[in-house]
């Protein structure tokens, strides 16, 4: 008898679907500021089958629960704003726990307990492990993740869609290289952003110039993660867009281990990251959206160009007088790497 072949669902078709649906609830946003409207509605009258984006731009007010709107996965939220981010694809693959309630999560650590038997004899008692808690990981407190833009108000007169596609790809360009640029940083924790995942990670020395550079560079950086203990089945490898495409035009089909390319990485330089010891953390509440045109903006990169002497950033442009429509999106995030899962080569020689 002949079976049907089972339809399987198409997970990047998923994901492009909740891309856009986002873009098209920040649209909605704008267009809504512009006119004084509600974004839900035209949401609902620009796309009546996206569901999903007339969701996202709808609020809880009574009689109206939270029982009855969308439930959400933030990291996903966020890899829909940025969808080329290496460090959301690689939480992906990590452990992704929720921080609501909760200001930190220690993690233990199994890197240095010994190897245990599974096996025991009949009538004999089991071995009964007891964590480690001293080279334990610790997740949070959580920061807060906040991406700023700006459109000119020109959108009101552009159909919905061309809002949603301008917008989208104005928060893509913010969201991935900011994300990236911390995540995949070597610097210290302080009081608004957690530690790079490189931070306080030696460099692995590069092999010396030759055909098989680049192979024993990879077999470097996995090797020092099992050395550490850390389980390295399913490496991920980050690179910036040069040494990404070398190892991704150099690998066989065979090879089954994930690249991903970023802008949070220096020319030169190769990470690797085990997912068994990556962990990060959102608390529950959905990425806030919101939008003004009364507001006056600070155009910087430097969050430190507005000191405590009162200088401040530079232009700074009116919102009502020039016509521009401010969009924020901000939320409560942590992430952190078990010691040993993560290395880097910085200067490599292919």
């Amino acid at each position: 008898m002949n079976r049907p072949v089972p339809l399987r669902p198409d997970y990047f078709a998923n994901a492009q679907n909740e891309q856009r649906s986002w873009h098209r609830a920040i649209a909605a946003r704008v267009l809504a500021l512009k006119h004084n409207e509600d974004g839900s509605k035209i949401a609902k009258a620009a796309w009546p089958d996206d569901t999903r984006a007339q969701q996202i731009t709808r609020g809880a007010v009574t009689p109206t629960t939270t029982a009855g709107l969308w439930t959400y996965d933030p990291v996903t939220a966020f890899r829909s704003l940025a969808p080329s981010s290496a460090a959301l694809a690689l939480f992906e693959r990590g452990l992704a726990l929720n921080l609501a309630g909760a200001s930190t999560i220690r993690i233990p650590s199994v890197a240095g307990l010994p190897v245990q038997a599974i096996f025991v004899g009949e009538g004999l008692p089991a071995p009964n492990v007891q964590w480690n808690f001293e080279a334990d990981t610790v997740l949070g407190p959580a920061r807060k993740i906040l991406m700023l833009s700006a459109v000119t108000g020109e959108l009101e007169n552009a159909t919905p869609e061309t809002a949603s596609a301008v917008i989208g790809r104005v928060l893509s360009d913010v969201a991935n290289r900011g994300i990236d640029a911390t995540a995949f940083s070597n610097a210290a924790a302080d009081a608004e952003t957690p530690a790079g995942l490189l931070h306080g990670v030696t460099p692995i020395a590069a092999a010396t110039a030759g055909v098989g550079a680049m192979t024993e560079d990879l077999g470097a950086l996995t090797g020092a993660i099992g050395a550490a203990g850390i389980d390295p089945s399913g490496v991920v490898f980050v690179a910036g867009p040069r040494e990404a495409m070398i190892i991704k035009a150099s690998v066989g089909s065979k090879f089954d281990h994930t690249v991903l390319m970023t802008l949070g990485l220096p020319a030169k330089s190769v990470a690797a990251f085990a997912p068994a010891g990556v962990v990060s953390g959102f608390q529950d509440n959905a990425p806030t959206i919101e939008t003004a045109k009364e507001a006056a903006y600070h155009f910087s990169d430097t969050p430190a160009d507005i000191s405590a002497s009162g200088s401040v950033a530079a232009p700074v442009k009116s919102m009502w007088q020039t016509d521009i429509i401010s969009i924020r999106v901000r939320a409560n995030c942590a992430w952190a790497v078990a010691t040993g899962a993560a290395q880097v080569i910085t200067a490599v020689n292919w």
